[in-house]
């Protein structure tokens, strides 16, 4: 058995010897053969499909806050949400093309009430003997009061009555006050909101008197529409529209006539062009500034009369 182990083995020698001598007459036998020329490099390309999926953000719920939406128990509220861009959600919002635009972002036009106030709850033990209510200019006089002995009314509020100036005026700081009296003469004095008016409606449904501050409708000392005076007239057009309109007449309270002259005219055009009119439809004047202060007044009157 051992012997023919070793014969196989030198079989296998002399065959291996012959291969490499086959190998090295085949190359002409001027080049010798060495084993790094018998590696063989295959090259090649894998072809596949990427799949990305979308990244859902975790989401934690405040499960105490579920209360608030009783329609919807098990809507998703964030503790935590994404920032949002306001100035990119206004842009966005201001895209938006119409006949009749709608600016709900921009605050409405002050009406009456200017002020209001809610009473605090009396202690049946210290019944009221009396209370005032009053409103106070920026000098902390009083321009309206309001009396009472027996209870309290549910809201106290302030219509524009102003004793000093006949009514309210733009830009002006208001201020609310209540004093309340008890059986034991002892006094307590609430304050309540103040107000600052930069533009103002009053009067009816088919007459209306609407204020605006000259100060902030246009760029100082230019006959130029602000931004903020941009956005004034913008929701001012939006009144207009509802009243389906109505007779406009524009008058300029300034102290420079010269500019006011060119007031007058800007801002009448840039209204006739906001709702579609024609040239000269918006009656125009100007004159002198009075108690006021330096405003522009807008009449608008329904039923197409004067």
């Amino acid at each position: 058995m051992i012997r023919r182990l070793f014969l196989l083995m030198g079989v296998l020698a002399l065959a291996l010897t012959s291969g490499w001598a086959d190998i090295a007459a085949s190359g002409g036998g001027s080049k010798s053969v060495t084993p790094d020329d018998l590696e063989i490099q295959i090259k090649g390309q894998f072809k596949g499909r990427l799949m990305v999926k979308r990244i859902v953000a975790p989401v934690t719920m405040n499960l105490e806050k579920l209360q608030d939406f009783p329609e919807d128990p098990s809507q998703k509220i964030l503790l935590d949400p994404l920032p949002i861009s306001q100035s990119g959600d206004f842009n966005a919002r201001s895209e938006i093309k119409g006949h009749l635009p709608f600016v709900p972002w921009i605050p409405a036009i002050p009406e009456p009430p200017f002020l209001r106030m809610t009473p605090p709850k009396i202690d049946p033990k210290t019944p009221l003997q009396s209370w005032v209510f009053e409103v106070f200019n920026p000098q902390g006089q009083t321009i309206f009061r309001q009396r009472g002995t027996n209870g309290l009314p549910d809201e106290l509020i302030w219509e524009g009555k102003d004793s000093e100036k006949d009514f309210a005026v733009v830009d002006r700081l208001y201020s609310a006050q209540l004093t309340l009296l008890d059986s034991t003469e002892k006094a307590t004095v609430i304050s309540g909101n103040s107000i600052v008016l930069p533009a103002m409606i009053y009067g009816s449904a088919e007459s209306e008197t609407v204020e605006f501050s000259l100060t902030r409708l246009f760029v100082k000392d230019k006959a130029e529409i602000s931004p903020e005076g941009v956005l004034m007239m913008a929701k001012f057009c939006e009144r207009i529209r509802e009243l389906g309109g109505p007779k406009i007449h524009l008058r300029i309270s300034g102290l420079d006539a010269v500019l006011s002259s060119q007031r007058e005219t800007v801002l009448a055009e840039a209204l006739e062009k906001s709702l579609i009119l024609v040239p000269g439809s918006i009656e125009h004047d100007r004159t002198q500034a009075g108690p006021r202060g330096e405003i522009a007044v807008f009449w608008v009157k329904s039923g197409g009369s004067r």
